[in-house]
């Protein structure tokens, strides 16, 4: 028996309009699921754009025979939040403005007669969505994302560290772990607010002793699902200043851990070949499970 959410869902689109669903399905990994991590299932499953907001409705959870073939090697779990026309990421940046520049219906003349094509318009800063510091971020003369290797970005054999409940997370959780020149991936679930008012404020993070045990132990990158790997209540940024100065990489804003194993899977988040950019949104997701 696995378990399965039952919903309905509402979508409406910034530019005007909406689309509705009722008694949709879905196989979950544990007993619950968040609507934040619905929405951005419709979302991505769906392929649309230009999305306002998703309202899930009459959610409810049952028991029933698992019908999707089990996983297998090289299974792939996606750890980005969508990003979409009027998202607000960080309070105090502009939200991502997502439009056409060329619309398929002013393509239509420009081609044979039944081939259009849309060419995409985004304007955004770069921490958006789910995204990725590099040392330039923090630093002058760091490296930028052009002057970062693909292996500090790809199949980074990594590890879940749960710190659900925690708001302020120390040492302790790395203590005992096999941190070198992995990736750490700390779970504190705070991705279930996302998009809400409650996503910015006492929000989980890392502390100053945290971040040195992680670059004195060898840690390759470091993740974490909420608002900041930093406390945002002052001006200091002691973990990106640790990390970055010793050239781990961040990644900020993931979600889904909770699907992810403690370890033994690759974690990979590539952002494009920028030059005079320290940040930038990702696709990251994990591969698992590692066959050795």
């Amino acid at each position: 028996m696995e378990h399965r959410v039952v919903f309905d869902f509402s979508v409406t689109f910034s530019n005007g309009g909406g689309i509705q669903g009722q008694d949709f399905r879905l196989d979950i990994e544990g007993e619950t699921i968040s609507d934040s991590v619905l929405a951005d299932y419709i979302v991505q499953d769906l392929r649309l754009l230009m999305v306002e907001k998703v309202d899930i409705l009459n959610k409810h959870y049952i028991r029933e025979k698992h019908k999707r073939k089990p996983a297998s090697a090289g299974t792939l779990v996606d750890l980005s939040h969508t990003i979409f026309n009027g998202l607000v990421t960080y309070k105090g940046l502009p939200a991502p403005i997502i439009c056409d520049y060329l619309s398929r219906e002013n393509s239509a003349g420009k081609y044979e007669e039944g081939t259009t094509f849309q060419i995409g318009k985004i304007e955004m800063v770069s921490n958006t969505g789910t995204y990725i510091d590099c040392p330039f971020h923090r630093f002058e003369h760091g490296k930028d994302l052009s002057q970062v290797g693909l292996e500090a970005f790809a199949n980074i054999e990594a590890i879940t560290v749960n710190a659900i409940g925690s708001r302020e997370i120390g040492p302790e959780y790395f203590i005992n772990l096999d941190i070198q020149n992995k990736a750490v991936l700390i779970r504190t679930d705070w991705s279930e607010n996302w998009n809400t008012d409650a996503y910015f404020e006492n929000h989980p993070f890392l502390n100053q002793k945290a971040a040195e045990f992680l670059r004195d132990n060898g840690a390759r990158l470091v993740g974490i699902d909420s608002h900041n790997i930093d406390d945002t209540s002052g001006k200091g940024r002691p973990v990106h200043t640790i990390l970055l100065g010793a050239e781990i990489l961040i990644v900020e804003h993931l979600c889904n851990l909770s699907q992810l194993p403690e370890n033994n899977y690759f974690f990979s988040a590539v952002p494009p070949k920028f030059r005079g950019v320290g940040t930038f949104p990702v696709r990251a997701f994990a591969t698992l499970p590692i066959t050795k």
